[in-house]
């Protein structure tokens, strides 16, 4: 039954990709001419319908859409996208092969094509593979049960359950490799990095894990540090959708904050001494070091007279004007220009001094193998008192999942947690 399933919902998929890229072409002559299309210009798409749609299924078979499953909508949205623009760009070289035939098609559907069939397409076969049970992440968790938050944001999971690390390669078809034991040995660990370099899955790690990940036998910072900076990384195309998610977000950020900004810079400078901004060398991506803007909240120079010691509730070093804009979050708003500079990003852990750095090793490792961020999952999930170790527990978890949706995600939340003065 298993085998016939995985037969039939390919070739039920591929006759309706069929139908919904034809429909596509009709909603594209909609928006293009309303009610009342020309005559001449759809005379051309009458003749030409059946070959365009097999050029779309060779364009959707080359991006990978009639798989048997998918580990998630947002793979399968992103394999849609891939095939509609691919056969787009055939199908318009086909047109203009015949122009002399055809010429009165309107180049514009191609166009107005692709966000429509991209749309009902996926909407289509989500709603198939959901049918059919197909749509899934297989994961392999290795030792104890994972916690319940480390499957947050995720589509249906199916879980198997191993006790060390050479048992995985008993399955083939895997997305996820999810560590909830301590690694004891050499051979475990390279048996780990193998799967994640050459096999192509997915690491992770139960967040309370990530910091004690070797035990005291094995002394290996520089694996450490390249498993930590392979964890952190995304596909190419993920790192971009996140660095346009970052550019375009931080722009509109920042237009609206123009105004804001102007007048908590003449309030700063009119009830306290010293400049408008705070600015100090934090770690960034990889331990590279960069200056962090902030407005001034305390006092000039109040760091040589406390260190580096944290602030607290009525602490004497924050001016007046830094009490509102702390409670507001409004002093992190300079921030968006580290993230136009790539410093930083509109989501990740929070930016940390090497001096903090130094003296806990949590922040180390993983945490330094993204960009700092202005945002996080951390910030919106927990109040501001939060115990540190709990705070990084979150800065993992988020590590591990990172991408473009979710950062839009935890923008968007950051939002009611800054107007209930939450978190942060």
């Amino acid at each position: 039954m298993q085998k016939v399933k995985h037969i039939l919902v390919p070739i039920f998929i591929c006759f309706i990709d069929y139908v919904l890229v034809i429909i596509s072409f009709f909603v594209g002559y909609l928006l293009r001419y309303g009610v009342d299309i020309p005559k001449a210009s759809f005379a051309p798409f009458k003749e030409s319908f059946l070959a365009l749609g097999i050029i779309y299924l060779m364009a959707f078979s080359f991006a990978g859409i009639f798989r048997k499953r998918f580990s998630s909508h947002l793979q399968l949205v992103k394999k849609v996208f891939i095939g509609m623009v691919v056969g787009t760009l055939f199908s318009f070289a086909f047109m203009y092969t015949f122009r002399i035939k055809w010429s009165p098609f309107p180049s514009s559907l191609f166009l107005l094509g692709v966000p429509t069939g991209t749309i009902l397409v996926s909407a289509a076969n989500i709603i198939v593979h959901r049918i059919a049970k197909t749509l899934k992440t297989n994961v392999v968790v290795v030792g104890g049960n994972p916690d319940e938050e480390v499957f947050v944001n995720r589509s249906q999971i199916q879980i198997m359950h191993v006790t060390n690390i050479a048992d995985i390669l008993q399955y083939k078809d895997i997305d996820e490799i999810l560590i909830c034991e301590h690694i004891e040995k050499d051979s475990q660990l390279n048996l780990l990095i193998y799967l994640l370099n050459m096999l192509k899955v997915n690491v992770s790690f139960r967040p309370n894990l990530y910091s004690d990940l070797l035990s005291e036998n094995i002394n290996q910072e520089n694996t450490l540090k390249f498993l930590a900076t392979s964890i952190g990384r995304k596909s190419d195309l993920e790192e971009t959708m996140i660095f346009l998610v970052d550019i375009f977000g931080s722009l509109v950020l920042l237009l609206l904050a123009v105004i804001p900004m102007l007048i908590i810079s003449i309030l700063i400078n009119l009830t306290s001494k010293g400049p408008v901004f705070y600015t100090q060398i934090r770690a960034g991506k990889n331990s590279k070091p960069f200056l962090l803007y902030k407005f001034r909240t305390m006092i000039n120079e109040a760091e040589k007279v406390s260190g580096f010691s944290p602030a607290t509730n009525d602490d004497p070093r924050i001016t007046n004007i830094g009490k509102i804009l702390r409670k507001t979050r409004l002093d992190e708003l300079p921030q968006l220009f580290n993230i136009l500079k790539g410093e930083m990003s509109l989501v990740g852990p929070r930016p940390e001094n090497f001096h903090r750095v130094k003296q806990h090793k949590a922040l180390q490792g993983l945490r330094l193998s993204v960009k700092p961020g202005l945002t996080g999952l951390a910030q919106i999930r927990s109040f501001y008192d939060l115990r540190p170790k709990h705070k990084i527990k979150y800065d993992y978890l988020y590590i591990q999942r990172r991408s473009a949706l979710l950062n839009i995600y935890i923008i968007l939340q950051t939002i009611p947690v800054i107007i209930l003065r939450k978190g942060l």
